[in-house]
């Protein structure tokens, strides 16, 4: 299979990095408290999952079973080595029972679950994730949902707790690895809902909160760059792919190609550039059209049999 990633002849794409972060689930307090009213919304507390935006990259050829992850486009609570930051995780404040209490946790007794509401993206594309260390193990993720269509509501908890009074709701839980199956983008809605029956007259302490949506884009967000040296043009971009294991990562083999025209079917290869273990790669135009001219990336990735 082969990727493209096209950009334009001495314009250099800087996309934004993501911030590593852990997105608290807590309570919406108009008035700050340590001791939350029944019935208060629950809310991402602090940093909003939907001011970044998430990239999950392919697996090219050649990578370890480790990496392996059935060809899908991929970010785990591994740092990748193009967007080391944007790994995360949807955590649950405490309420001073397990760490100390800070403004903004759910109520003692509180029971705090994510739940996925929506998915949509590219056409018949999927979204899904592994359970903790599951894509050591599988090329299929635990669960997938098709974009843009209906599917029965898919939660999973935050708290650690047992859903008894005066439990801490608070959950710091690693290891799902998020999986799209195409390239593109992709808008999850999730929403925080309390499960607890320990509130007044046995129902929730809290309201669900309103369904936040995360961006996820898939495929290489290269941060490429051209620019001219004399006569001639030079692009550069990341080497390493996006795998954690950089050390590792050799042997893709990058083709360059160039045209005059978007519109243009006559795309021609003009080199190949072998990917390394360097951080970038480059490759050198000694003969660039007088006009303005295009230019793509192509290689090829997706899991195989001969690559375990």
């Amino acid at each position: 299979m082969k990727f493209t990633v096209l950009f334009l002849t001495l314009l250099a794409t800087i996309a934004p990095l993501a911030a590593h972060a852990h997105y608290e689930a807590g309570v919406a307090d108009l008035v700050p408290s340590f001791n939350p009213q029944p019935d208060t919304a629950l809310a991402f507390v602090g940093l909003s999952p939907e001011t970044t935006t998430f990239h999950l990259l392919p697996q090219p050829k050649g990578f370890r079973p480790l990496q392996r992850c059935g060809g899908n486009y991929m970010l785990s609570d591994r740092p990748h080595t193009l967007f080391p930051n944007d790994v995360f995780s949807l955590v649950s404040k405490s309420c001073g029972v397990v760490d100390e209490a800070t403004l903004g946790h759910a109520h003692p007794g509180a029971q705090i679950w994510a739940e996925i509401m929506s998915v949509s993206g590219p056409a018949g594309a999927s979204f899904g994730f592994w359970e903790a260390g599951r894509d050591v193990e599988a090329d299929t993720p635990t669960l997938s949902f098709t974009s843009n269509t209906s599917f029965a509501v898919f939660r999973f908890p935050l708290s650690e707790g047992p859903d008894i009074a005066n439990e801490d709701p608070q959950g710091h839980i690693h290891g799902r690895s998020w999986t799209v199956t195409q390239p593109g983008e992709y808008r999850v809605g999730i929403r925080l809902v309390d499960l607890s029956t320990n509130g007044p007259g046995e129902l929730p302490w809290h309201a669900p909160s309103r369904i936040y949506y995360f961006r996820f884009l898939a495929g290489p967000d290269f941060q490429t760059s051209v620019t001219r040296e004399s006569k001639r043009v030079r692009v550069t971009w990341p080497s390493q792919m996006g795998i954690w294991d950089a050390a590792n990562q050799v042997g893709i083999d990058f083709t360059i190609l160039r045209s005059t025209s978007l519109a243009s079917a006559t795309w021609q290869a003009i080199g190949t550039v072998t990917g390394t273990t360097a951080a970038t790669a480059s490759f050198l135009d000694s003969s660039p059209p007088a006009q303005r001219a295009f230019y793509r990336l192509s290689y090829a990735w997706g899991w195989n049999e001969e690559n375990q």
